[in-house]
């Protein structure tokens, strides 16, 4: 069995068969799901999938770095009321993002700041954001996520993980700093990308433990995929790929994530 760790299926994208897609991933192995909702938006609309899917699919309920404006504390508190609902599986996707506008740092700090709150007094895991700027060396989000976990993130969850680096696309030195702070890393279709050699290399180094996959879709499918719609039933794809790279049995694959992503989601 696989878990699906980080999708979107409440996007747009999905209005016009959205039940379709979801009964289809059922049938290809995958045998959870971890929807996003990382907008006040989008915190009830995930309530109501998780309740057509009890059992099937569990929610992580957030502010994304681009919504910065969603921080208030009437917000803050309906999210902090999210965060006791038995469908809830984590605080994501939080994080920063440079790569449109840097300019917003600061905003994107608090916000930040004001969920990791959250986290230490909730008990939730975090599913991290980060994306950096245009010129990295400039406006390097791993390096300032960081520093800011290092400060102000006192969860502990007494378990192997207590967060994960969504969608890594960072460096080894990032991978390793996650690490160091109780983060697996969330692998997904980028790893079959022709030019993501580095990350190939990287997810090698850190090894079965230290993974989860996950899709992200409906945004970076595979790489036959390219320009189309993802969605879950992608995932034993992600898995086979990444277990050919590794040397490992599909099934150890499958195995190895199912096992990190139910200890740090379930």
């Amino acid at each position: 069995m696989y878990i699906e760790t980080h999708s979107h299926l409440n996007n747009k994208a999905f209005d016009s068969d959205r039940a379709v897609v979801i009964g289809r991933v059922f049938k290809t192995g995958v045998g959870k799901i971890i929807e996003i909702a990382c907008g006040a938006k989008e915190w009830r609309p995930a309530e109501e999938l998780c309740g057509e899917y009890k059992g099937e699919i569990a929610a992580a309920f957030g502010i994304h770095p681009h919504y910065t404006d969603d921080l208030t504390p009437e917000n803050l508190k309906t999210l902090s009321d999210y965060l006791k609902k038995d469908i809830c599986s984590g605080i994501g996707e939080i994080g920063l993002d440079y790569y449109w506008d840097n300019a917003k740092k600061e905003a994107q700090l608090k916000l930040l700041e004001a969920q990791l709150e959250l986290s230490n007094a909730s008990g939730r895991i975090c599913v991290f954001h980060a994306r950096n700027g245009k010129d990295p060396k400039a406006d390097n989000s791993y390096l300032d996520l960081a520093l800011e976990l290092k400060k102000k993130w006192t969860l502990n969850n007494k378990k192997r993980a207590r967060g994960v680096l969504h969608c890594f696309a960072g460096s080894w030195e990032d991978a390793k700093a996650g690490m160091d702070l109780g983060m697996f890393l969330g692998v997904n279709g980028t790893f079959t990308y022709k030019k993501n050699d580095a990350l190939r290399e990287t997810v090698k180094k850190i090894g079965l433990r230290n993974i989860v996959l996950e899709t992200d879709c409906p945004y970076l499918p595979v790489q036959k995929m390219r320009g189309k719609r993802n969605d879950p039933s992608f995932i034993p794809e992600i898995g086979l790929a990444v277990a050919e790279f590794l040397g490992v049995r599909a099934e150890e694959l499958a195995e190895a994530t199912t096992i990190n992503a139910s200890e740090l989601f379930l």
